[in-house]
């Protein structure tokens, strides 16, 4: 029974080991597909053409986007093409980078199988690998957080063992944290969540305390100002939040957008729910000395409170935003695989069949094949033939980008086309009504987007709106009739 134990876990590991090879080049597929809306924000906000005080002034302070990841990206941009390509590149660096993240800041004192399964997870999670090419912060907000996370694991190791850790070891985990701190919300959440958790088991160990809280609080100090920004733009008369989708909803295409199907989802939740059971069986009142375990249980639940609570105001509850969640995530199932592995050796076969369904999934996104993501490009196309020599409104307020770096991202998908784009306002809607009517452009468009334009401009379509990609719109409008009593 014992060699075909190990000859099971050999042939398990070996199977992942392949798997895993093979996603983690797949992070350089998709490297020339075209760009999202979103992404053109961050193409706008790094363009090699403006200069930097320029967008820091008239984009990135007015806007509620943390700005590292674009100051980033606009250096790259002066040393490479600021084009799809390269941009995609400069993201895909930092993810094919989360993978031996995973394995060499891992604790020391962790089993090799243990940090092969967390480094095999981070190589084949599907979601990691699509987004990893993503323009936006998302790659490098997910290469911190699993930085600063296992290194928390590793200090708290240390703490446990009666030892400060390492100057150098601080120093990483803090400025790693700052960093995360300045790339994503999120992901910002989730570092001062850890830091907690540190803080507390260095009061419980009696040992680093000082260091803890003082580090700590240096980062709040220098990521604070931006939150105060934040709010002064959000709460302004003109602030608005654009993402209506209900939570049940929208917590049902979270959970698929980061596991996969609903037989993943299904499979992986009660993989989590068994080992909880045994954990606790077993492990009884040790179990909060377990800090790998405990760790991103904590990361994922007060993060979650957090965002609940800040969604009472404004809805956070999008699927990408959760890709910050993704580093405890894969913690903690590289956790509770390893802990069923030494329970029943047998159970090791649920590591490459995560690893398989996750890779199989991976073949079913439909939206890496694409070869543009918006929907811009026709659109353009179509109002040049259709609307020749005529501006074009459009609704800015719908967009959630300031009208500066909105000028930029239009004008990317229309530099072939003579075409004046003017901001839709309560003031100038009247003449996007009159003949000859103008074309509107609805770079956001929703049933609730259409219902808030009628309300903001009391304007309504002529027509149903021509759809261009999966929510670019382009009508004509009229002045909404009168109601008389």
């Amino acid at each position: 029974m014992k060699k075909f134990s190990s000859v099971l876990t050999a042939v398990c590991v070996s199977i992942s080991a392949v798997l895993a090879v093979y996603m983690f080049w797949q992070r350089l597929a998709h490297l020339s597909s075209g760009l999202a809306y979103d992404e053109l924000y961050s193409l706008a906000t790094s363009w090699p053409g403006l200069k930097l005080s320029y967008i820091w002034h008239e984009i990135l302070l007015k806007d509620v986007n943390l700005p590292l990841y674009n100051i980033l990206l606009y250096g790259w941009n002066h040393l490479f093409p600021a084009e799809p390509f390269y941009m995609r590149l400069f993201n895909t660096l930092a993810s094919l980078a989360t993978v031996p993240t995973a394995y060499f800041l891992a604790p020391a004192a962790w089993p090799k199988l243990k940090k092969f399964m967390l480094t095999a997870l981070t190589a084949c999670s599907f979601i990691l690998v699509a987004f990893g090419l993503y323009i936006r912060a998302y790659s490098f907000a997910v290469w911190a957080g699993m930085a600063f996370t296992l290194l928390a694991l590793g200090i708290i190791d240390a703490l446990a063992r009666q030892k400060n850790p390492s100057a150098k070891t601080w120093a990483a985990f803090f400025i790693i944290g700052l960093l995360g701190s300045y790339l994503h919300y999120f992901c910002s959440g989730l570092f001062f969540i850890t830091a907690l958790v540190v803080f507390l088991y260095a009061c419980y160990y009696k040992t680093g305390r000082a260091t803890a809280f003082w580090g700590t609080a240096a980062v709040f100090a220098v990521w604070f100002p931006w939150v105060i920004n934040t709010y002064l733009i959000m709460s302004a008369p003109a602030g608005t939040w654009w993402y209506v989708v209900p939570w049940a909803r929208a917590t049902w295409d979270i959970l698929q957008f980061l596991f996969g199907s609903p037989a993943l989802v299904g499979g992986i939740l009660v993989l989590l729910i068994l080992s909880a059971v045994s954990l606790v069986h077993t492990q009884k009142k040790r179990l909060l000395l377990n800090a790998s375990i405990i760790l991103p249980v904590v990361q994922i639940g007060l993060l979650l409170a957090v965002v609940a609570v800040v969604s009472l105001k404004y809805n956070l509850w999008l699927d990408r935003y959760f890709l910050s969640f993704m580093p405890p995530i894969l913690v903690l199932i590289a956790g509770c695989l390893y802990h069923l592995y030494e329970r029943h050796r047998l159970l090791i076969v649920l590591f490459p069949l995560l690893a398989a369904a996750w890779t199989a999934h991976f073949w079913n996104l439909d939206y890496l094949l694409t070869a543009e993501y918006t929907g811009l490009k026709d659109a353009f196309s179509f109002i040049s033939q259709n609307w020749p020599n005529q501006p074009v409104y459009v609704d800015t307020a719908k967009t959630g980008y300031p009208d500066k770096a909105l000028q930029v991202m239009l004008q990317y998908y229309a530099p072939g086309h003579q075409m004046t784009l003017i901001p839709l306002s309560k003031e100038n809607a009247p003449q996007a009504a009159q003949a000859p009517k103008p074309p509107v452009l609805m770079p956001l468009c929703t049933q609730y987007h259409l219902m808030q334009f009628s309300f903001d401009y009391n304007l309504e379509e002529d027509r149903e709106p021509y759809l261009f990609g999966k929510d670019v719109c382009v009508f004509t409008a009229h002045p909404v009739p009168e109601v008389r009593p």
